[in-house]
């Protein structure tokens, strides 16, 4: 039994896969929400796996009501070999009876200090071959703030220079937004979540920057292009290292655009990236009040066109 707890999602990531990693590529991986009901989970910790050697069961959410923490500490002396329980929590209070219950077996995942997102920049950059000079470095970090934003900003510069190569603070400035509150991989995982308020006021931040528009469509068209990968590619039986290596993306971001790309079907897929090739295009021939578009823009795409994607080219001077 294992309790993955704190706001840091890339640390409670990287703890879960290593948990994973530990009982072996055989074992089943059962997730639930937190609204999960008390016979379903007693029953995936009492009963033998179907397919593997062991049974994982995640219970993933913010926080746990209580009713479900007294579910958890009635099941957990049944909890054994070879099965296994795993809490991923954002919240947690830690004077509660299941923190305490759990203190042995608690991953803490608190926000890593800026000298710890130093060091993990270094290692993300080196992974992927490349290497940042001291004020790209700190660029990167302004802008990131969190692991996973890290990462994922990592990711996506190191496609800006060739293997062996040094990214500059220039090329940095280009890619990755500054603007105060603003997290372009943030709102890229709003929108594709359907979180349509979240989403139009991380974006509204986003306006503060007039050069941060064009690089937002661009990191959102390759956000939707890896759902598009993800979806296709999931028909075939690969590891997930080479689905994720077909998708261009960290193993350890897979799982969660396997959930974005499971909440789109192919066709939602494909009216968003025209969508955003459509903007594109309508902004190069001079459309007028942009940034009022790009907010409807982004409230289309994570609605999924729920009230009508907009017509940008009909908006044009003579269209």
């Amino acid at each position: 039994m294992a309790l993955i707890a704190g706001p840091e999602s890339g640390l409670r990531r990287r703890a879960l896969a290593a948990l994973r990693d530990a009982l072996g590529a055989g074992a089943d991986l059962e997730r639930y929400g937190t609204d999960v009901a008390p016979g379903e989970l007693a029953d995936a910790v009492e009963t033998l796996p179907f397919f593997g050697a062991a049974r994982l069961a995640v219970i993933e959410g913010d926080t746990l009501s209580a009713e479900l923490v007294e579910t958890v500490l009635r099941l957990l002396p049944r909890v054994k070999p070879p099965n296994y329980m795993a809490l991923v929590l954002e919240r947690l209070d830690r004077r509660s009876r299941l923190s305490k219950a759990l203190k042995d077996s608690t991953v803490e995942c608190e926000p890593l200090k800026e000298a710890d997102l130093r060091m993990a920049a270094g290692r993300f950059l080196d992974e992927r071959g490349v290497r940042a000079d001291p004020r790209a470095l700190e660029r990167i970090l302004v802008a990131a703030g969190s692991l996973d934003a890290l990462e994922n900003a990592c990711e996506s510069l190191s496609l800006l220079v060739e293997k062996g190569g040094t990214l500059t603070e220039g090329e940095v400035a280009q890619a990755v937004g500054t603007a105060p509150g603003f997290d372009p991989f943030r709102l890229c995982d709003l929108v594709t979540a359907g979180r349509e308020t979240e989403a139009c006021l991380m974006a509204a931040r986003s306006l503060a920057d007039p050069n941060e528009m064009p690089r937002l469509v661009g990191l959102l068209a390759r956000h939707y292009r890896i759902l598009q990968l993800i979806r296709f590619h999931s028909r075939r039986d690969l590891k997930e290292g080479e689905l994720a290596r077909l998708a261009g993306v960290s193993p350890y971001f897979l799982d969660g655009y396997r959930r974005a790309a499971g909440r789109h079907t192919p066709r939602e897929l494909w009216k968003a990236q025209s969508a955003l090739l459509d903007f594109d295009a309508a902004v190069k021939r001079g459309l007028p009040a942009v940034e009022t578009a790009f907010l409807e823009l982004v409230h289309a795409l994570a609605s999924k066109g729920r009230g009508g994607w907009p017509a940008f080219l009909d908006e044009l001077p003579g269209a």
